[in-house]
């Protein structure tokens, strides 16, 4: 066979071996998404600061019937000699409101006499009250 023979048999899709098919191209990968950020954490609301309770004005009539005869109209206890004094004690007055109230509610004992538990006398509003006037009149 001439070489013009084999050109015209293989143009006309006369038989030739059949190659291996190529492996289809993998597709290129798809581009990672980023993991998304996690959203940050939200910040613990600041608490609001806790309300004072009681009312001052209600609490000066409870100071005057039952406490202004030991810690005395100006607070000064007699100069803590008679009662605590909120003027110049002022670690007395940097306690809690659960603490003070606590110290109201069952009494106290100690170096200078003993306060009576007003739990049984006044009532919870009242024993507030108190503490508002208080804190109001003798604190800073």
């Amino acid at each position: 066979m001439t070489l013009s023979l084999l050109f015209s048999i293989l143009a006309c899709g006369g038989e030739t071996p059949e190659a291996e098919p190529a492996a289809p191209a993998a597709a290129p990968a798809p581009a990672a998404e980023p993991a998304p950020e996690p959203e940050p954490e939200p910040e613990p609301a600041a608490e609001a600061p806790a309300a004072k309770p009681g009312d001052a004005e209600a609490g000066k009539v409870v100071y005057d019937q039952y406490c202004v005869a030991c810690h005395q109209a100006d607070g000064t206890g007699m100069n803590g000699m008679l009662a605590a004094s909120f003027v110049t004690d002022k670690d007395r007055l940097a306690k809690s409101d659960d603490e003070l109230l606590t110290s109201i509610r069952d009494g106290m004992t100690g170096s200078i006499g003993m306060m009576p538990p007003w739990g049984t006398t006044l009532d919870q509003k009242q024993m507030e009250d108190s503490l508002a006037y208080i804190r109001a009149t003798f604190g800073e």
